[in-house]
């Protein structure tokens, strides 16, 4: 059996171990979203997780310190660059974002729901920033996969 067959599992979304963020001090991206991991490798730098947007609702802006591939399975996901320009992901979109990028992302009307892999090369998985773009604070893998999330 190879490797890829011997880790498959049905993921039922409603006993995941979701940890929700909720921030409202900024009334134009105000921050409603819940993340659950469901996987990854420390050793390789690699995270497997789920996040959940209510309707209209953003993630704080951060950075990907690892190459991330996402799938939109529910809604139409939105992502906001720094420079304000955005794009939208409906439902089946797959996408590909360099290690480096940063931006905000949102959930649609609906809202969304969006599976990402991550792998890391050195461990690091996000920086959150400020409104100014500064970073003012760092996840790692092993940090996610352990069950934290990026704090307001």
């Amino acid at each position: 059996m190879d490797a890829l067959t011997s880790h498959r599992f049905n993921i039922d979304l409603d006993k995941l171990n979701w940890v929700r963020q909720v921030d409202n001090s900024d009334p134009a991206h105000p921050v409603d979203n819940a993340t659950a991991v469901v996987g990854g490798d420390a050793a390789t730098g690699r995270v497997d997780f789920f996040t959940r947007w209510e309707p209209n609702s953003y993630c704080p802006l951060h950075r990907h310190l690892g190459d991330t591939i996402s799938v939109v399975l529910e809604g139409e996901h939105n992502v906001e660059e720094f420079d304000g320009s955005r794009r939208t992901r409906p439902p089946g979109h797959y996408g590909v974002t360099p290690q480096g990028d940063y931006h905000w992302e949102y959930g649609g009307p609906q809202g969304s729901l969006v599976f990402f892999t991550m792998t890391s090369k050195d461990g690091r998985a996000f920086e959150l920033m400020d409104r100014e773009g500064n970073v003012i604070g760092e996840i790692g893998v092993a940090e996610l996969l352990a069950g934290k999330i990026l704090a307001l």
